[in-house]
């Protein structure tokens, strides 16, 4: 029976023998070809490059179409400051411009922009965007039931001074609108 003598920093043979163990095991599971392992990076690099590109494209191509949206009713919209990350302190409010940038107003008066078509924000955008569309929903149907209203209102009021109008009018063949 060997009696070895392991000193403090220093490894028996036998924990070589445990760590050359692993080692193999490693290899075996994880490295069988290096190379196939490799050109599968490089496939799913290629992969992350295209996706960035589109979605590059596509937040573009969101804002451009929010924008044309918003336009005509409001230069902002309200955004819940719940959805913000919590290291950006005590925010009062927070609304999204027709740029795409996110105006952050805090309770001490300081105000901060984050553009949200950076890379950077594309999880806090995708946030947001649950959040605003309900809001630009009920802004375009309120807007719409305004326009609505006025129609109605226009229509009855000019009818009946067309009919008031053709009580002056010299044709007496004509007869009131209805």
């Amino acid at each position: 029976m060997s009696h070895e003598q392991v000193f403090e920093g220093e490894k028996s043979s036998r924990d070589f023998q445990i760590e050359e163990r692993t080692v193999s095991e490693i290899k075996e599971k994880n490295f069988n070809d290096p190379f196939e392992m490799l050109n599968e990076i490089r496939e799913e690099t290629g992969q992350i490059s295209e996706l960035a590109a589109e979605e590059n494209a596509l937040v573009k191509e969101f804002f451009v179409a929010l924008h044309k949206i918003m336009k005509p009713f409001a230069r902002t919209l309200p955004v819940s400051t719940a959805l913000l990350p919590k290291e950006w302190g005590n925010v009062s409010h927070a609304s999204l411009d027709l740029t795409g940038q996110l105006l952050i107003l805090y309770s001490d008066g300081k105000m901060r922009l984050t553009n949200l078509k950076e890379q950077k924000h594309r999880e806090l955008l995708i946030n947001i965007t649950y959040d605003v569309i309900p809001r630009l929903k009920k802004l375009v149907v309120s807007h719409r039931q305004n326009i609505e209203s006025r129609v109605r209102f226009m229509s009855l009021v000019t009818k009946e001074l067309q009919n008031t109008a053709k009580a002056f009018s010299s044709d007496a063949s004509e007869q009131p609108v209805i």
